[in-house]
């Protein structure tokens, strides 16, 4: 494997980069630095809006992101790739999930989170995603910048309710992912990782063999189809370890930053 011509690394955020308590590897500003001087895009490719993503790092030279699994894509301030949902596809999808699961309604922007005022007990672990959430009434009343409409599952059936609702009545028309155990996505039909990173280096100028990416889930699997240098993390699915070129050790071990030294040593003079 060549990693001297890489010259964009995006990752997956939760269970990839992120350890078990959500934290980043020890230290890893240091390294987006290092992969800066040396000419490298590091990209937060995530379920988790943009805002969040910019939370966790802030623009500078050399990071892009792909929020809300694709929904809206940015190098550094400038926006580069955004598709929104229609208000009534939305809302319909609302009115799904409460009639035909246990799940809760996430109706998510690049700036907000919207959540049914009925489920604010679920605040605390939502918030650890959206800085920013916006208590609704009726959703039927919502007309927002909405990228993303989510399904948090406390009941950790995501696979299950994919199969059995979600899938059959989306995917058709709409990009439809499991993101874990709790959650499934929707966008509009065509927006995912994949797409989000092929709108990065096409900015760039970069040909896939100067990619890397690496993912722990179903959503991650169009990100990691779209690169020559894909990784899935120890911890990952079976289906993402098995549509992957490398595993990398697992989250909790920094797998992630182990490959991102192998590259820097590769690069640095």
């Amino acid at each position: 494997m060549d990693v001297a011509a890489v010259r964009l690394i995006a990752s997956d955020m939760d269970h990839t980069l992120l350890d078990e308590h959500g934290d980043l590897p020890p230290d890893f500003h240091h390294y987006l630095r290092r992969l800066s001087a040396v000419g490298i895009t590091f990209v937060a490719a995530s379920g988790r809006p943009l805002n969040r993503l910019k939370q966790m790092f802030p623009p500078h030279e050399g990071i892009a992101y792909v929020g809300d699994n694709g929904g809206t894509v940015s190098y550094g301030d400038t926006v580069l790739f955004q598709s929104l949902l229609a208000p009534e596809h939305y809302r319909a999808m609302a009115t799904v999930t409460l009639a035909d699961t246990p799940g809760v309604p996430v109706v998510s922007g690049p700036d907000a989170a919207y959540v049914s005022s009925a489920h604010r007990e679920h605040e605390p672990y939502l918030s650890t995603f959206n800085p920013t959430i916006v208590f609704v009434d009726d959703f039927a009343e919502l007309d927002a910048a909405i990228d993303k409409f989510s399904v948090y599952l406390p009941t950790r059936e995501s696979r299950r309710y994919y199969d059995e609702v979600f899938g059959p009545a989306y995917a058709a028309d709409f990009s439809v992912t499991v993101g874990g155990p709790v959650w499934v996505d929707m966008m509009n039909p065509g927006v995912h990782k994949g797409h989000g990173i092929r709108v990065l280096a096409e900015h760039l100028g970069l040909g896939r063999e100067q990619l890397m990416a690496f993912g722990d889930a179903y959503n991650d699997l169009e990100m990691l189809d779209a690169v020559a240098h894909s990784y899935a993390v120890s911890n990952a699915y079976d289906e993402v370890r098995q549509r992957a070129r490398f595993i990398a050790p697992s989250n909790a071990e920094h797998g992630v930053l182990t490959v991102i030294r192998q590259v820097l040593a590769a690069q640095e003079g």
